[in-house]
């Protein structure tokens, strides 16, 4: 099978869980046929065909004309870096026009879908939209659009639960306090993330510290945290999953849709570590992942003390709520199979 992926950007030092979806989804699909990425910015693994003929901020390229003009492929998956945006799917919609092909857009963050997208869709639209969002699939449904579910997995090699020997060990090569109950919470740091619930720590228990690793920083933020005594974590490294092992529990704040992806990837991180979890009910989480033996939902602030002395006196079985969440599985499940599907019914003679 021929496979065309777009987006505006890949990298494979992903510092968010849009970007981290976006590597996993190349490797996979790099393994399962003939692959070639267009992109406008970034690196990515040498081994993968990687052409510059995207622009952030125009629908098309000379560069991507010239692509779409000598070589064919059997199918498209583009992944907008700005979601579901009226902009992404009226690309994926030229994108379609260009290739001839059967194209899939995914998008996993919660967006608006207003009557620009309303009048895109008129004049074209990709084959299927798959989305984490139930509202906004129901949205482009009555556009007129197909669409379907997908969500984020984790690195089942990386991503596993250790011992108390192993979290002390790790513990130390952080220089973390060894004699603390670390309170991690992995992402942005941005005003959308509600970090500012993470300044009242000190009510939470004498010996709680929390400890935030960074993508995205707004440097006033990591400042006011760094102040009220937050370890702050703003370097890029490959071994973010020890920072989990290394971690007592998993504290995920985030309210406004706009702040992560609809179920977000450092949650389900999190749980394959088998860390015990306490989150708002964000997104889609509430359908993905059921409360109970370590895994937690707070609804208001107040909240907060209470669950995590809860969660000190209970032992965690949160991995085996995500066993059937790793990228390969995630990507087997619901989107594999739409692609052969769909170049099937296209004549495409790259599907098995």
């Amino acid at each position: 099978m021929k496979i065309l992926l777009a987006s505006e950007e890949i990298t494979n030092k992903p510092r968010e869980g849009s970007l981290v979806f976006l590597m996993h989804l190349c490797r996979f699909l790099h393994r399962e046929g003939e692959l070639t990425v267009v992109h406008a910015v970034g690196e990515f693994d040498p081994d993968i065909r990687a052409l510059r003929a995207l622009s952030p901020k125009t629908l098309v390229t000379m560069e991507l004309l010239r692509i779409t003009r000598r070589e064919r492929f059997d199918v498209v998956v583009y992944v907008p870096v700005s979601g579901l945006t009226s902009f992404g799917i009226a690309r994926g919609a030229l994108l379609r026009l260009l290739t001839k092909s059967p194209t899939i857009t995914i998008g996993l963050q919660a967006r608006r879908v207003d009557r620009l997208h309303a009048l895109l869709s008129a004049f074209g639209k990709p084959d299927l939209v798959l989305s984490p969002v139930l509202a906004v699939r129901e949205r482009l449904e009555r556009l007129g659009l197909d669409t379907g579910f997908i969500m984020p997995g984790y690195d089942d090699r990386l991503f596993k639960p250790v011992g108390p020997e192993i979290r002390a060990q790790l513990k130390s090569k952080y220089d973390f306090p060894r004699d603390r109950y670390i309170l991690l919470h992995v992402g942005h740091i941005k005003e959308n993330r509600n970090l500012e619930v993470l300044l009242r720590y000190r009510d939470w228990g004498p010996d709680v510290q929390p400890v935030v690793k960074a993508g995205q920083l707004e440097p006033s933020w990591a400042h006011r945290l760094r102040m009220a005594g937050i370890i702050v974590v703003d370097e890029y490294f490959s071994d973010v999953h020890e920072l989990y092992q290394a971690s007592d529990c998993y504290f995920f704040p985030v309210s406004s849709p706009t702040g992560a992806v609809d179920i977000p990837l450092s949650v389900i991180e999190a749980c394959a570590c088998n860390l015990p979890v306490l989150t708002t009910r964000f997104g889609a989480l509430t359908e993905a992942i059921r409360e109970g033996n370590g895994f937690h939902y707070y609804d208001r602030v107040s909240e907060i003390a209470e669950k995590i002395a809860a969660i000190r006196l209970s032992r965690p079985e949160t991995a085996a709520k995500v066993r059937e969440f790793s990228w390969e599985k995630v990507f087997r499940t619901h989107l594999y199979p739409q692609m052969q599907s769909l170049v099937r019914e296209s004549g495409g003679g790259g599907a098995p």
